[in-house]
This record gives C-alpha cells, sequence and structure tokens, in this order.
C-alpha cells in the first residue's frame, strides 16, 4: 500500500509483534485511524517464532513463590487477565491444545502465523494500516499530538497522532544490553528477533519517561556455548529444559542456584553469577529430557543436538573420568558435590555442557502505571503515551509468568487507553481485559 509521506491518525503502534497487533487490532476496533510501524519486514516478532503457548500464573501467591523480586510489580495484571486473553484470542481461532500445565502456570497453544494472519486482516478491514520496514527515528511532542520522524525503503515519513503505543518487543537484540546481565563479561547468545534493540525504550526516554535498567531479569533458557542458532527451531533444540534435573556449578565448581526452580530460572541465577557456569546430568536424566519438555511437542534429544551442532558438550564413565574434559574448557576448579548432588547424578555416565545464558526477552524497560500509561521522572503518567509487551518494565524480576499472555492483556489494555486518546487513572482502569 502507498503510504502518504505526511500521515494524521489517531493512533501509532510500533511494533508488530503479538503485543503491538492486540494493541493495533483493539484501537481500530474502538474506531481510532490506527497505524503500525514494523521495524522487520513482517509482523509476529519474537512472538511469531515462539513454542505458541500463551500461559499464565493461576494466582497471585503463587506468582509471588515464583517470582519474589523486588521489581516484580505488574505481573498480577498477567495473573487477572489470563482468561479474557484466552477468550479473546479463541475468538480468532481455537486454542490447539486444551488447557495444560506449562512452568509455574497454565496455558493452551495457538497456531500463531495463521493469528497473526487473522489479526492483520482484522486491522485492515477496520480501517488500519501497517508499515514493515519502518524506522522510527524520532518522536517528539508537538501541541496536544506527536509527532514521528520514520525512514522507510520508500523514503522518509512524517506521522503525526493523538497517541502513542510503544510495542517493540524489549531490549534483548541490543548486544550491550546482552553483555550487562552478565556483568559485562561477554555478549551471551539472543534467543528472539533481532530487532527488538530497545527502539521503544530509548523513544520513551526521550519523551521523559523512565527507564529501569536496574532489573536484570530475563526470560531465556540455557545453551551449550559454541552454538549458532541458524533458524527459530534452534531455539528449541538447544534449550537445556533439563538442567531442572541436574547440577549447576560455577566456573570455580561452587553450585549456587535451586535447579528445581526451572532452566529459565537458573538461567537468570547464571547471569547474576557471570554467565558461565558447568551443568551435570545424570544417565537417567538424559533419558528422560527426551521425553517432550511440553505436552504434544515432539520427542528430541537436546544433547545431541547441541553435540552435533558444534556446542561444548561431554559424556563420560563417570566423575572422575569429567576432568580431562573440563581441562579442555578452562575450568580449573574442582565440583564441589555435596551429598544431594552426588545423589542427582546417582551412578553411571554423567552428561556435561559448557552453559551461558540466551536471552528471549528484558524484563527491565519502561515504567508504567497499572494502566499501562508510561511515567515520567515524577511518576506521573504521560498523556497519550502507552506501552505493551516486553517493553513493559517489572513485570517480572526473579522469576517468569508468561510472555504471550503479557503481550495479549497488555497490548489490547494498551490499545483501548490510547484509541480514547488520555491516559486511565491507576484506580479506575486495570488491565484485566474487563471495560
Amino acid at each position: 500500500m502507498t503510504v502518504d509521506t505526511r500521515l494524521d491518525v489517531d493512533v501509532v503502534v510500533l511494533g508488530a509483534g503479538l503485543a503491538g497487533m492486540a494493541a493495533a487490532t483493539s484501537a481500530a476496533a474502538a474506531g481510532a485511524r490506527t497505524v503500525v510501524l514494523e521495524r522487520a519486514a513482517a509482523v509476529g516478532g519474537s512472538a511469531a517464532i515462539s513454542g505458541g503457548y500463551v500461559w499464565a500464573i493461576a494466582d497471585v501467591d503463587t506468582l509471588r513463590a515464583e517470582d519474589p523480586g523486588q521489581y516484580q510489580r505488574h505481573g498480577h495484571l498477567v495473573v487477572a487477565g489470563y482468561s479474557a486473553a484466552i477468550d479473546w484470542l479463541s475468538g480468532y481461532l481455537p486454542p490447539l491444545t486444551e488447557e495444560q500445565p506449562n512452568l509455574a502456570g497454565r496455558g493452551r497453544k495457538f497456531d500463531l502465523p495463521l493469528l497473526f494472519a487473522y489479526l492483520t486482516r482484522d486491522l485492515y478491514a477496520a480501517g488500519g494500516r501497517l508499515i514493515p520496514q519502518a524506522q522510527t527515528n524520532e518522536v517528539a511532542r508537538a501541541g496536544d499530538r506527536y509527532r514521528l520522524s520514520v525512514s522507510t525503503p520508500d523514503g522518509s515519513r512524517t506521522l503525526t497522532a493523538r497517541s502513542v503505543v510503544l510495542a517493540t518487543g524489549g531490549r534483548q537484540a541490543d548486544p550491550a544490553v546482552r553483555a550487562d546481565l552478565v556483568g559485562g563479561a561477554f555478549v551471551p547468545p539472543l534467543r528472539g528477533n533481532p530487532w527488538s534493540a530497545g527502539t521503544g525504550a530509548a523513544l520513551a526516554a526521550s519523551l521523559g519517561a523512565r527507564v529501569n535498567t536496574a532489573n536484570k531479569g530475563f526470560y531465556g533458557h540455557l545453551f551449550a556455548t559454541g552454538l549458532q542458532t541458524l533458524s527459530p527451531i534452534d531455539y528449541i533444540t538447544f534449550a537445556l529444559y533439563h538442567s531442572s534435573l541436574g547440577v549447576l556449578l560455577d566456573p570455580d565448581g561452587r553450585r549456587f542456584a535451586d535447579e528445581r526452580r526451572g532452566d529459565h530460572n537458573n538461567a537468570m541465577a547464571l547471569a547474576a553469577r557471570g554467565g558461565h557456569g558447568l551443568l551435570l546430568w545424570s544417565e537417567q536424566v538424559q533419558q528422560e529430557a527426551c521425553a517432550p519438555f511440553v505436552p504434544n511437542s515432539p520427542p528430541m534429544d537436546r544433547w545431541a543436538f547441541s553435540r552435533d551442532r558444534g556446542g561444548r558438550v561431554a559424556v563420560v564413565d563417570d566423575l572422575a573420568a569429567l576432568r580431562p574434559v573440563l581441562d579442555s574448557w578452562g575450568y580449573s576448579g574442582e565440583p564441589r558435590l555435596d551429598d544431594e548432588a552426588r545423589a542427582r547424578l546417582g551412578q553411571g555416565r554423567v552428561f556435561a555442557a559448557d552453559v551461558v545464558p540466551a536471552i528471549t526477552f528484558t524484563f527491565g524497560g519502561i515504567e508504567v502505571d497499572d494502566s499501562g500509561a508510561v511515567l515520567d521522572a515524577a511518576a506521573e503518567p504521560i498523556d497519550g503515551l502507552f506501552v505493551a509487551g516486553a517493553d513493559t518494565s517489572d513485570v517480572y524480576h526473579q522469576g517468569y509468568g508468561g510472555g504471550l499472555a503479557l503481550a495479549v492483556v497488555s497490548g489490547r489494555r494498551a490499545g483501548r487507553l490510547a484509541a480514547r486518546g488520555r491516559t486511565a487513572t491507576r484506580t479506575s482502569m486495570s488491565m484485566s481485559g474487563s471495560e
């Protein structure tokens, strides 16, 4: 579609991932003239290459147990909005599964590529449009409107809008951000799309918003070192989900995490420990780990995928035979295994991986109130500026309660508020999905 050089609309949404498309379709359905600007050449963001499970933790008490971090401020909104999010998605297409356990919660799997086709159709049917390969260079306040300077393959564009929704997917595609998560020692691998490099946070900061970079939490999984992802399926085949049944050690051989909390939490714990460690697991765990991590997923041997793709993994007859492997990997410390750790490894062969955290999306970002309105330095809402999805800071901190549900819940709310052209009071609105 040909786009006017200058375009005046009601709502501009930055980002065409699940959060951005939920916001855009909601704004357009409310009668707002809506345009989506997407940096990539196609819709979907990281959601389109995910496993498709829309899940959330069942109640706030369980959320607090899963994520006790001081920056976990908005996770309760995902808990409250989950059912409405599932109902909304199911209005487009039926879920592929019944509700089933997923990490610390429960959820349903959806065909996300097909869902994005429906969302895009819905946006256009309501009079909206989407501009791909659009880089937003600047957002400035001009009276009661926002002026956006945008570059596209067809040339420069200027858009003006009453409201802006920031849904660019987080900051993790910026190598400096990933390095900061591990204390600057190295750059951990990216486990998501390459476009979410903090554009939303940078634009928000330029408008006076608060960006929390102290929250070092993230969602991700442990990868063996030396791996290169060549397609989105590698994000699944390389993830060592079974670390929850193993023993995780730092380079000095010390055990430092409660591995039972799950691989995603083990990845965060390792990042806080410098980002590089040794994962050991037993022959029995290796056999069980080939079973599907999530019901209805295909079985796969992730250790073998890592081995055959050049990852730093090994198998030895027993712990005594591990020393030459550790020497070749640069580990000078001897594994310090307590009785529990030795019991976890048991008898028989020991499997090993030299691991690092692979980052899917960051938990720090643009600070908001519970309505999704962006906050300024005085903690007051900025008129007409909203955030959705992984750009939102402090939904999680030291645990994880679902990213796709967050995208739907926060995106729908931000879209409706943006269509109204005003911020909501913190007491009158929530992200629960109710009007």
